[in-house]
């Protein structure tokens, strides 16, 4: 029997990057590769639970909720992704499954919408992902350096599909600042709030 490292499994709201307000079923996986300094996800806990009792939560929950939306999210999700790849196939066709990772371990499944939001090695996990039409990128900002990445990963790579820009939480009317500045320099891109955290929200 395959279990999955599940930190929670909830309903609300999703509160940042391309899907924001989209009302969404969250699966929250234990375990993380990184250890960012302002990380502000709680993931010392966990329980294993089969593939197929998750599936039973998941589905009993977008139900009642009239949710379409599937939220797969961590800590790092591609952790547990043979896991992942059981659970999919357990559930219905039309559920829109979505997947928040900081990209650094490469997997892709053509069924999973991608929230790419790189940590280390950006250039890397960029050039990873870019191609793929059903992936997003959202950058956390804490510095002017931050914003000159990822216009050079743009120029470098010829891209022009929309980018997520997110302040970190703790400097976010700072760095909404700093991102309108430098509005001269940035082409198609949007920014990223937090705001579950405002209204709060989980």
């Amino acid at each position: 029997m395959i279990k999955i490292k599940v930190s929670e499994i909830f309903t609300s709201f999703q509160g940042e990057g391309p899907y924001v307000g989209t009302p969404a079923t969250f699966l929250r996986l234990y375990g993380c590769n990184l250890n960012c300094e302002w990380c502000d996800t709680d993931i010392s806990t966990y329980e294993m639970l089969s593939v197929d009792d998750v599936a039973e939560i998941i589905l009993t929950q977008m139900e009642f909720n009239n949710i379409k939306t599937l939220i797969i999210t961590g800590g790092e999700p591609t952790l547990q992704m043979e896991e992942i790849k059981r659970l999919i196939k357990e559930l219905p066709e039309d559920i829109k499954i979505q997947m928040e990772t900081n990209g650094s371990l490469f997997e892709y499944v053509p069924e999973i919408e991608y929230v790419i939001s790189p940590k280390e090695d950006k250039e890397k996990v960029f050039e990873n992902y870019y191609n793929y039409e059903n992936t997003f990128f959202k950058f956390v900002i804490t510095s002017q350096e931050d914003i000159d990445e990822v216009i050079s990963l743009k120029e470098k790579y010829n891209y022009d599909k929309a980018i997520w820009l997110q302040g970190e939480f703790s400097q976010d009317a700072e760095m909404a600042d700093l991102i309108r500045e430098n509005f001269p320099r940035l082409e198609n891109v949007k920014l990223s709030v937090q705001t579950h955290k405002y209204l709060n929200q989980r």
